[in-house]
């Protein structure tokens, strides 16, 4: 009778490190889970920035825009994509005598996790705006 109650304690042992590998794996799921849900959307708004400065690039080479309403056009996208954008992280460049813009965007876009924890996601972008697209 001995032997079998000394079994019985060892697989109820067996059973709970069992119980706690799923607890433990579970969570580590959780964690990654939430993870990919608040940082996955920061990189899709980052590509659909990217595209948008393209698209922006190429409307004020066509339009003939001035730097300054290109600036704009490049902030109020940010903001849409509540991204932060600084005058001074705004460079547009034109070759001279060709009406060709080429943009550099240094951005940034801030998430707060839980327990306070804030991460400072930083980006960067160039574009060339050109007569087909």
């Amino acid at each position: 009778m001995k032997l079998r109650s000394f079994k019985g304690n060892r697989e109820s042992k067996e059973r709970g490190k069992t119980r706690m590998s799923y607890v433990v794996l579970v969570l580590v799921l959780a964690v990654l889970g939430y993870l990919s849900y608040r940082i996955v959307p920061v990189y899709l708004n980052q590509d659909a920035f990217d595209e948008e400065l393209r698209n922006l690039a190429g409307d004020a080479t066509r339009r003939g825009w001035d730097k300054g309403k290109i600036a704009n056009k490049v902030r109020e996208l940010g903001n849409a994509k509540n991204f932060q954008i600084k005058a001074k992280d705004i460079r547009i460049h034109r070759a001279r005598g060709r009406s060709e813009v080429s943009l550099q965007v240094n951005y940034t876009r801030s998430e707060e996790f839980p327990g306070g924890y804030v991460y400072v996601f930083s980006f960067s972008s160039s574009s060339e705006g050109s007569y087909f697209f």
